[in-house]
């Protein structure tokens, strides 16, 4: 079983503290009528049954509060095998995993600060299939074209500059990647490469001019500050130190904004230096790949969660019902729920004209 309105399971507590109220002004009840007359006494003014019926009242009240949080809590079980379908494009992300990225121009880091704005960026653009490159000496596809967000996100929130063993930043591995990644794509294909930049192996333009042919557009976008920073790590012992080359210098990352100009223009893209909380991700989406063609794109069977909230609820009405019919004679009950609709309108008083009788 799940909820999709968690937030209301705290309320349940709220039956269990009326339990303990009633018991508490049951308690102080009895202690009250024991100190105003004697048990023999008691027992011929006061009715056992109606005292009966009070308990039962306050047991079905609460049965039926319960039962009213829990339906809106919204409780799931069971689901259903549904294959999602939509009109949109394949966007594949390819992010820069290298230690560059620990650099903390932008806040948090370079890294962290992409994860969170490629996530808002999913939540505003339902529909397409998007997949996931990460790249540093190295590229590995880490999810395939997909519709499932959730496991995308999953998988964003697991990358970290350990993510590809090898060191280095070969951006023209991520482009080769993304093409081989595209191979079973139907719709308009489009990689967006966010990095800062460094790259060390490799021809990243040619690469994006090969992905071009393919009918890939390549977009890119420089996360960074272009007169550089240098790159903050944790050593063993948790305290901040400063990554340091050969010689003992801290090393400097600069965003490097040329390589990415010639990348996006070879791949007939075009580049965004990030900006703001989404980096310019919403910017890229607003103002070029909503333009594009958006074809018919069906994801993997995935699984739809049954909502059973009527359940409860229709088990709370009963309860509500039941407190409020007993001690209630039913046909007078029935007489009083029905009258009101057959209840004719009050006609006017005709006022009569005093006659006047000769004497």
């Amino acid at each position: 079983m799940r909820f999709t309105n968690p937030f209301f399971l705290p309320l349940l507590l709220l039956p269990v503290l009326l339990i303990l109220f009633y018991i508490r002004a049951h308690s102080r009840s009895s202690r009250d009528l024991k100190a105003f007359a004697a048990p023999v006494s008691l027992a011929k003014i006061m009715d056992p049954s109606l005292i009966q019926l009070r308990y039962q009242k306050w047991i079905f009240r609460l049965c039926g509060l319960f039962f009213l949080i829990l339906a809106l809590s919204g409780p799931e079980w069971g689901y259903q095998l549904q294959q999602p379908k939509s009109q949109g494009l394949e966007i594949m992300i390819a992010l820069d995993t290298s230690k560059s990225m620990l650099a903390c121009d932008v806040e948090p880091n370079r890294l962290e600060r992409a994860k969170l704005a490629v996530k808002d960026f999913l939540g505003k653009i339902p529909g397409n299939r998007v997949g996931l490159i990460a790249f540093a000496g190295d590229s590995f596809l880490q999810c395939p074209l997909t519709m499932d967000y959730t496991a995308f996100n999953l998988t964003l929130d697991n990358l970290n500059v350990q993510s590809i063993p090898r060191g280095g930043t070969a951006i023209n591995t991520a482009i080769n990647n993304a093409r081989r990644a595209f191979k079973s794509a139907v719709g308009t294909k489009i990689l967006i490469l966010i990095t800062d930049g460094e790259d060390h192996d490799g021809d990243p333009v040619k690469e994006a001019q090969n992905a071009s042919k393919e009918g890939i557009s390549v977009y890119t976008i420089g996360i960074g500050n272009p007169k550089g920073v240098p790159i903050a790590i944790k050593d063993q012992n948790g305290q901040m130190t400063y990554i340091k080359d050969s010689s003992g210098k801290q090393v400097i990352s600069a965003l490097n904004e040329t390589i990415l100009k010639n990348i996006a223009t070879a791949g007939k893209g075009s580049y965004i230096r990030a900006d703001g909380m989404s980096l310019g991700l919403e910017e890229l989406y607003r103002q070029k790949l909503l333009k594009y063609y958006r074809t018919a794109l069906t994801g993997q069977k995935q699984k739809q969660y049954i909502e059973r909230y009527h359940i409860p609820l229709i088990l709370a009405f009963i309860c509500f019902l039941f407190e409020l019919a007993l001690g209630t004679k039913w046909i007078g009950l029935m007489r009083n729920l029905i009258r009101p609709f057959f209840k004719r309108p009050n006609s006017p008083i005709k006022e009569e004209a005093p006659s006047c009788q000769k004497k």
